[in-house]
């Protein structure tokens, strides 16, 4: 299931945040030194792989039942405020990004109540690739199920993502390929993995010398990603929840206090974003169904 996705130009708190401007000056801020090719290092992979079995351990444990299995059940707050509405992201334990050597890794986790939905509706929406591009545009340029096989209710798919994000005469492009695990838990529940398999990054996408990048070389706007969905249908509604895990290329220390801030409040916004459109997509197919039921 998906990885990244647009910000509308909304938070939850209703105010418009200017995204095109942010994401110009972070590029302007950056340009001399990001927009250089870098490469991703062994030690960075090797840093990676050990923080993404410690998720996987936490994830395993909500799924045991060894602990709560939404995030939003830990604190009683969270719950209210979610099931009235808002949208809550905050960055997984209290603090983003994680310092690794050459790179940074980015964890945010957040959550949305969908009323009226069931989990079998958020699930197909989820898993409907071929309109991702509708769903989470522009940052989601194109989408595709590459392969797909079931383990009774258990589903296993690779998926490839061509992502996009446009600040005026720079345009940033990450193709992926990611392995997808989709698993129902009975009672109302289910989680998906999503593993990048493949990343490369677009030089001068969109032009006549548009070029693929050789794997694990370019501006490091995004060298590994994982998301985890935890899906349960209770309440009248569907609670829905993603958290998102990527490593990007480290920011020079130089830069690090400006450009640091600014760079996890846009991660905060994309999924913010992804929460929002997920959650609009939904409302919209409930009520589309609601009024062919109407008619018949």
């Amino acid at each position: 299931m998906l990885i990244m996705a647009v910000n509308n130009g909304h938070d939850q708190r209703g105010w418009k945040f200017n995204w095109p401007a942010c994401i110009a000056l972070l590029f302007i801020l950056l340009a001399p030194v990001l927009l250089k090719s870098a490469e991703l290092k062994p030690e960075s992979v090797k840093a990676w792989d050990a923080y993404l079995r410690a998720a996987k351990m936490r994830i395993e444990e909500r799924a045991r039942g060894q602990t709560r299995f939404l995030w939003v059940d830990e604190n009683p707050e969270r719950v209210r405020r979610v099931r009235a509405g808002e949208v809550l992201v905050e960055p997984v334990g209290g603090f983003s990004p994680h310092d690794v050597p050459h790179g940074l890794i980015h964890d945010w986790v957040g959550a949305v109540f969908v009323p009226q939905a069931n989990l079998r509706s958020v699930m197909d929406l989820l898993d409907d690739y071929d309109q991702y591009k509708d769903f989470y545009r522009p940052m989601v340029a194109k989408a595709k199920l590459l392969e797909q096989t079931h383990d009774g209710d258990d589903e296993h798919e690779k998926i490839s993502l061509l992502m996009t994000q446009r600040a005026y005469s720079v345009v940033a492009a990450v193709e992926t390929e990611n392995e997808v695990e989709i698993e129902s838990l009975g009672a109302g529940r289910a989680y998906s993995l999503s593993t990048s398999v493949r990343v490369r990054e677009i030089a001068d996408y969109g032009t006549g010398s548009q070029r693929e990048l050789p794997e694990g070389r370019g501006p490091g706007y995004v060298w590994r990603t994982f998301t985890v969905t935890r899906l349960e249908q209770r309440d009248g509604g569907v609670f829905a929840e993603m958290e998102m895990v990527a490593m990007s290329r480290s920011i020079p220390l130089a830069f690090r206090w400006l450009v640091q801030p600014m760079a996890e409040h846009l991660a905060q916004n994309v999924l913010l974003a992804m929460l929002q459109d997920t959650r609009n997509a939904v409302n919209l197919e409930v009520k589309t169904a609601s009024l062919k039921n109407r008619k018949h």
